[in-house]
This record gives structure tokens, sequence and C-alpha cells, in this order.
């Protein structure tokens, strides 16, 4: 399949307000509190709060790259409301084994670790209580999945009610073994996935000044 046929929507907040109105229609509305993983995740988050007229926040997540190959991730962590939560890919942590020593991929972990706690940091002002609420929660696509576990484990440890994961686009398969997720909502699963950022026009990075605003911007027009 060519790059242009795979392509469905325009942006992150595109696709954002194609998830919000299938949320809409499962009757998940304005009681819910919509998360964006950072920092991809929180445009499509932004554009989901508006639409259902929810409140917005955002979840810290941070990939563990395979030393020598950091687009490659062994595993993911997340922190929310000085919880933490960590999710290892079986199959990639061992091929990380085989590969690099045991010392590095603990490098690996420290460095992300710091790294979260620093984001986390940066936005602990857009976390709002989650304690026995619906949480939707929101990225860009899912690839592995590892981000979006450790952040359904932290959540978890955060004691939310009932937890939706709602994402464009994930490879087929993917989507039903979100352990913690009440549902899981995915507007494309297609058969030769080979990348979140081919089914986008524009899928560039997100500054850390573009999530603030978008957070600043819905909370000042919640009030």
């Amino acid at each position: 399949m060519s790059r242009k046929n795979a392509i469905i929507f325009r942006d992150r907040g595109h696709a954002g307000q194609l998830l919000g109105e299938a949320l809409a229609a499962r009757g998940v509305g304005s009681e819910a509190v919509v998360l964006g993983l950072l920092r991809g995740g929180v445009p499509v988050a932004a554009a989901v709060a508006s639409h259902l007229g929810a409140e917005l926040g955002a979840l810290a997540v941070r990939k563990l790259g395979v030393p020598h190959q950091k687009e490659l991730a062994f595993g993911a962590t997340a922190s929310y409301h000085s919880h933490t939560g960590r999710y290892l890919v079986p199959s990639v942590l061992q091929h990380a084994l085989d590969s690099c020593l045991a010392a590095e991929l603990v490098e690996v972990e420290i460095d992300a670790g710091a790294a979260l706690e620093h984001l986390a940091g940066i936005f602990a002002d857009f976390a709002p209580e989650v304690a026995g609420r619906t949480v939707v929660l929101c990225d860009d696509g899912l690839a592995t999945g590892a981000t979006m576990r450790a952040a359904l484990e932290v959540l978890s440890r955060c004691q939310a009610a009932d937890i939706i994961v709602a994402v464009p686009v994930a490879p087929r398969g993917l989507a039903g073994s979100m352990q913690g997720a009440s549902a899981t909502i995915v507007l494309r699963t297609p058969r030769d996935f080979t990348n979140v950022g081919s089914h986008y026009e524009d899928f560039g990075q997100v500054r850390e000044q573009t999530v603030e605003e978008l957070l600043r911007g819905t909370r000042t027009a919640g009030h």
C-alpha cells in the first residue's frame, strides 16, 4: 500500500474530531476526563475533549529504546499524580537482551525515568483528578502499544473507574489486547500497518509549547 493511499487524517486535530464523534455516539459525554499521552496524543485529546465538552489533561510517557536502535522500543514508562507504570514488550526485550549488555538497558531505564519525572513536572498543572471517573486515554496511534499499556497501568493505580482507549490508527489485532481498558476505539486498523505517521498528511513533531497552548486554551474555554 502506498503512503498516499494510507492517509486518512489531515492532522492530529482532525483525527481527534473523528474520535470525538465516535465516542459521543457511544454515549461518552462531558462527565469524562480526556487525557492525551505527551506529547503527540495531546492534540488528539484536545479535539476529543472539545467535541465532548469534557475536561482535558495530559499524561507523561517515555519509550524505552533499545540501545543503538533508539526507534525500537523494548518498553515504556508512564507517570501521573506521583504514580508510575511500566510495560515491557517481551519479544523486543529479548532481542535487546541478546544484542545489548544488561547494564545498557538499566541505563536506558534510569535516563527515561529522569526524563519522565521532568516531563510530568512541567505539565503537573494539567493532571485532573481521575479517581472514580471515566477516563478517555488518547494517543495519535498505536505501534507496539507499549506506551498505552504503561499509561493504563498507572491510571489503574490512580483508581480510575473506567478507562476507554481512543486512538485513530493501530495494527489489526492490537486493539483487543489493551488490558485494563473497558473499551478500545480505533478508527482504522489496516492489515498492512507500517507506522502511525503514514496515515496523516501532517505528522510533524509536537512542541511542548504547542501542548501547553492547547491545555491552557481548553481550560480558558471551560471557564
